[in-house]
């Protein structure tokens, strides 16, 4: 952030002609009074004084010379009455609210532009989503992985905690190719319970199923403005699955899902009219499935083809962009937050929160774990299709046997061709039990 020069220009829409005409709008020199405010002549005082961010801080010299010092409160004036100080600069004050996009929370119903992402097997907890609507922001809650019935469990936790409230909330919808029953159930279950806020993970195209959600309730008001009564928040990494939740729903789809009474026609008819999406949330390196692309180089990319879209198809609403991945720090955030994001999630981190559903033990090990102590290792969920996920490295050994397994996956036909010594090995060292009963227990 630049300091703000203590010479301030009145602003008009006329352009000053002369040199003069500038230098009499300039005041020559300005002061500040010290009043009842306290110098940051110390370490302490300035650590106190950075806390203070919503307030604008100054840059001061005493008239004698010396140090540029910190300060915040007392007055600024052009006259030198007094002791005053020389006021050399102005920090003005930093509000979290104005962080992103403010269409972002004025859409949702927000305080911040931030989201609490829907970490799987239900460590986006139920329990973090409540905390995060109550502090003003969105969590997600992470259903992959726990079956219909916890989902909707934990969906009424969420909203028995908000009733009344208003406030926003989200759950997850992952993409489950080699199962889309799973996908229409979970759907269901989000228009059964009034669920109108979902994250998309792990899309690689679109299935009836998200479509069904997001077309599903789009009405006309009075002024013949489109309104949406689910949104979407399509969690992606790549150009070309961005560029099918940024485009209108598929015709196809939409004229299947009629056809089935799963959809009006009037919802069809508005569908094609506005994104399928108009909140993206771009994924750069991360915990979890990941290209493991540099926010730095993915932003921008996804940035333009957004803008190439809005103008295609004269959009009248923002599609908005998130960032997410590796957002741990502030000083993350605010790298985020200046490559133009209008909000970021933020996934691993949460992790250790009170309110996590990761087991004390994980929690224990994320708090020891630095930069370089993840690896890539096969997805549990996406196994068959090579997908890999970054999981922690120190202290486990996930990513060792998970690439072991997957290598004899890989060079069998049946876990009966698997040598013996092999089979042995696989059930004493990594399975801990015989193949038929995990098996069992896995179907």
């Amino acid at each position: 952030m630049k300091l703000q020069k203590s010479v301030h220009y009145n602003v008009s829409s006329a352009r000053p002609d002369t040199q003069s005409q500038v230098a009499s709008t300039v005041p020559s020199q300005a002061w500040w009074h010290q009043d009842n405010a306290k110098l940051a002549l110390s370490v302490e005082r300035l650590c106190q004084l950075t806390q203070k961010f919503r307030e604008p801080l100054h840059i001061v010299q005493a008239t004698t010379g010396g140090p540029l010092i910190p300060a915040i409160g007392g007055t600024v004036s052009t006259t030198a009455n007094g002791t005053p100080y020389k006021l050399i600069g102005t920090l003005p004050g930093i509000y979290p609210e104005w962080l992103g996009d403010r269409s972002f929370c004025e859409t949702h119903g927000t305080r911040f532009s931030y989201v609490a992402g829907a970490m799987a097997n239900g460590i986006g907890s139920a329990d973090i989503v409540i905390a995060m609507a109550h502090a003003g922001m969105i969590g997600f809650f992470g259903c992959a992985g726990i079956g219909l019935k916890r989902t909707e469990e934990n969906i009424d936790k969420i909203q028995r905690a908000l009733q009344g409230t208003n406030l926003p909330y989200g759950s997850n919808l992952i993409h489950t190719p080699d199962n889309t029953q799973l996908e229409e159930e979970i759907v269901d279950l989000y228009l059964r319970k009034g669920v109108h806020r979902i994250s998309a993970s792990a899309f690689m195209r679109l299935s009836p199923a998200i479509v069904r959600y997001a077309v599903s309730g789009l009405s006309q008001d009075a002024q013949g403005n489109i309104q949406r009564q689910n949104y979407i928040f399509a969690k992606i990494s790549r150009p070309e699955v961005a560029e099918h939740f940024m485009r209108p729903a598929p015709q196809n789809i939409l004229d299947v899902l009629v056809s089935q009474g799963k959809i009006t026609v009037d919802e069809a008819r508005l569908a094609i009219q506005l994104p399928l999406a108009e909140d993206i949330t771009v994924e750069s390196d991360s915990g979890g499935h990941t290209d493991n692309r540099p926010l730095g180089s993915l932003f921008p990319v996804i940035a333009a083809l957004r803008n190439r879209i809005i103008a295609e198809y004269n959009y009248d609403r923002p599609i908005r962009l998130g960032a997410a991945g590796g957002i741990g720090t502030p000083q993350a955030a605010a790298s985020a937050y200046s490559l133009g994001a209008s909000y970021i999630l933020t996934g691993s981190v949460n992790q250790s929160a009170i309110e996590s559903g990761l087991s004390v033990i994980g929690k224990q090990m994320l708090a020891k774990a630095d930069v370089a102590d993840v690896a890539m290792a096969p997805a549990a969920d996406m196994f068959e299709l090579g997908v890999k996920v970054q999981v922690l490295k120190k202290g486990t050994m996930w990513a060792v046997r998970g690439q072991k397994l997957y290598e004899i996956y890989q060079s069998y036909k049946s876990w009966e061709e698997v040598p013996a010594a092999e089979r042995e090995s696989v059930e004493k060292n990594i399975l801990k039990d015989s193949f038929e009963n995990i098996w069992t227990s896995t179907r």
